[in-house]
């Protein structure tokens, strides 16, 4: 990992929770189209478990 980009995920680390998603949001928007193929149901189902625990997290936060 380059220097500049170390600085870089130091820097997010430091963001409160809502920075974080807002930054996040907008690098995906930045990025450009890919087709990764399709999603195993192991796969769906660990992002779906993943999806579901960060809102259970930000519900509690609130």
């Amino acid at each position: 990992m380059s220097n500049t980009t170390a600085k870089l995920l130091s820097e997010f680390e430091a963001l409160r929770v809502e920075e974080k998603q807002e930054f996040v949001r907008e690098v995906i928007h930045h990025l450009p189209p890919w087709d990764s193929g399709p999603l195993s149901d192991d796969v769906a189902a660990a992002a779906g478990d993943q999806l579901a625990a960060l809102q259970d997290e930000e519900e509690r936060a609130s």
